[in-house]
């Protein structure tokens, strides 16, 4: 593997200044800015122009609205958000990025391509040699746009809209680094690719936009990591992840989100599944003070497999808010979710999951649960499964539950030698082994699991 500079020119990094625009006080040029800044295309300028449009003529969610009834943000000074910073310098090796990115990315053996974001633009890419020959584009949006002009087009946006609602449009008319990575029909990926968003400057946002597209055929494990290690200040991050899995192609993605305690972090993600295709979600995320997303699966080819295995654990006074949607378009598809949780201190969730299965979607097969472990007794889960099925011959299965740890087990424990401390530790290691044991690459999978027994720990 041979490291593979982007394009974009290297700045010396710089904290935003009090003459850096907010988002209260932009205009059109100051997006015109950050469009020639980032090298657009002019598909990509011209999408911008329009999503600040959308943008400013839709209001925020409000608690009228169902999926934000539990989540108030109209105290958020959205106004004195700062929404771009000089750009980090690039680096040459992985070895020149920060010691905390380095423990993130893990070994180079267990990777097949890398882009790492810090703040608003890609520091850092490397490709496999392979990636020229088997036809693979793996590269930050503008400079994927430049390459594959058509690809980029004939994705981006194409699974989330940036009409879709104001967070939708603001990611569009702000975008900042992000990914695109195609891979062609029949092409196999050996290794994961991996692609890190990080922050290091105080009270800026980011935009990062994810897109990965597999053709017919196609192999492709994918790890888009969120992580900073609390800087001061505030920190904004509005994502758009779109994944697209061809007909007869699979792909494993898994999303892992560990940022700083003072991050609020909106993020809609979601997935296009093709006939007989398989798609596997690993899911975890620990970090921030406000999180809310949209985890959604469409399955839209008949035969087609979503899976989503899920993980979180909230403490102190973190706010969790989810939203899966399993969408069964046409029949004969299968989508099985699973998403655990602990909270310990005041830390609060809320998760609302949907199946639905349409008209035409017979022999469909659904499965929903959600699993919360109360470990605080002012901690709090919210927990609202529900189904709308239209069609008539399907199989579908939901359920939630909220509880302690179970007395009986800590007894049981606690009598073969462990202390109380232990057998906790025990209990709960074993409530989220499930989920960690899916998680693609071995690093990966270790330090998520040490950051979960760290959160467990208190």
């Amino acid at each position: 593997m041979n490291p593979t500079e982007t394009t974009t020119p290297a700045r010396a990094g710089a904290p935003a200044t009090d003459a850096t625009p907010r988002l209260g006080s932009m205009t059109q040029n100051d997006v015109a800015a950050i469009a020639a800044r980032g090298g657009d295309t002019e598909f990509l300028a011209k999408r911008r122009t329009a999503a600040w449009r959308w943008y400013q003529d839709t209001p925020f969610p409000s608690r009228l609205d169902e999926l934000w009834r539990r989540t108030d943000i109209s105290k958020f000074k959205w106004e004195d958000v700062i929404p771009t910073c000089p750009a980090h310098p690039m680096v040459t090796s992985a070895s020149a990025l920060p010691a905390s990115l380095q423990e993130a990315i893990g070994p180079a053996e267990e990777r097949s391509a890398l882009l790492v974001q810090i703040d608003a633009e890609t520091v850092y890419a490397e490709r496999a040699d392979t990636f020229a020959a088997q036809g693979i584009t793996f590269a930050p949006i503008a400079e994927a746009a430049r390459l594959q002009p058509a690809l980029v087009e004939r994705y981006l946006g194409a699974t989330v809209r940036p009409d879709e609602n104001r967070f939708t449009g603001m990611n569009a008319a702000l975008r900042s680094g992000g990914a695109f990575l195609h891979v062609p029909k029949g092409v196999r990926v050996e290794r994961p690719i991996r692609i890190v968003v990080s922050r290091q400057t105080p009270n800026v946002a980011q935009f990062p936009h994810i897109v990965v597209a597999l053709e017919e055929g196609a192999e492709a494990t994918v790890i888009e990591e969120y992580v900073s290690s609390g800087e001061p200040g505030i920190g904004v991050c509005v994502g758009v992840t779109e994944l697209t899995v061809g007909d007869a192609a699979s792909l494993h993605f898994a999303t892992f989100q560990r940022w700083g305690g003072n991050v609020y972090h909106f993020g809609t993600e979601r997935v296009r599944v093709g006939r007989d295709s398989r798609f596997h979600w690993t899911v975890t995320e620990l970090g921030g003070k406000l999180r809310k997303a949209d985890f959604e699966m469409f399955l839209e080819g008949e035969g087609a497999e979503a899976k989503l295995s899920g993980c979180y654990f909230g403490s102190e006074t973190q706010h969790f808010d989810f939203h899966t949607f399993q969408n069964h378009k046409v029949g004969h598809g299968v989508s099985d979710l699973l998403f655990k949780g602990a909270l310990r201190s005041r830390a609060r969730t809320i998760y609302q999951g949907l199946i639905k299965i349409h008209r035409d979607a017979q022999r469909s097969d659904a499965y929903q649960a959600n699993r919360n472990l109360i470990l605080s007794n002012k901690a709090r889960a919210d927990s609202i499964p529900s189904l709308e099925i239209e069609a008539n011959d399907v199989r579908c299965t939901h359920g939630a539950t909220v509880g302690q740890v179970d007395d009986e087990q800590i007894f049981y424990l606690m009598s073969r030698g462990l202390n109380r401390h232990d057998a906790e530790m025990l209990v709960i290691g074993g409530f989220f082994t499930p989920v960690l044991d899916r998680i693609p690459a071995e690093s990966l999978r270790a330090l998520v699991t040490a950051a979960v027994e760290r959160k467990a720990d208190g």
